[in-house]
């Protein structure tokens, strides 16, 4: 079971596009380059109970997943994953968590 321990130093994440294809082959001379881009960044982790000093907080279990759940849904309702619709999305945590955002795979009705 994942623990991660969230200070307000460490409340904070990073947004990142994956690219469509990736290099052919086996990496055995050192990898290959992939771009990646940087295009959100926030803090992830709100308070309990509106109070705003709820540091040190520890996640895991059921309070985890559904942070992980509130994440993706935010990050799906973003412009870039509109604009973007093909890309999965790579969110990096600076307290050690990771979460893959699938892309939709079918182009999202316009706002009208």
């Amino acid at each position: 079971m994942n623990k991660f321990t969230v200070t307000e130093l460490n409340n904070f994440c990073r947004v990142f596009r994956l690219p469509l294809k990736y290099p052919e082959g086996f990496c055995f001379c050192g990898g290959y380059v992939v771009k990646m881009q940087m295009v959100d960044w926030f803090n992830p982790v709100c308070p309990k109970d509106g109070y705003i000093n709820d540091y040190p907080r520890i996640l895991e279990g059921d309070e985890l997943e559904v942070m992980r759940e509130g994440i993706v849904s935010f990050i799906q309702g973003k412009v870039y994953m509109k604009e973007y619709f093909l890309n999965d999305h790579l969110v990096i945590t600076d307290y050690g968590d990771t979460i893959l955002v699938k892309n939709c795979g079918v182009s999202p009705k316009p706002d009208n």
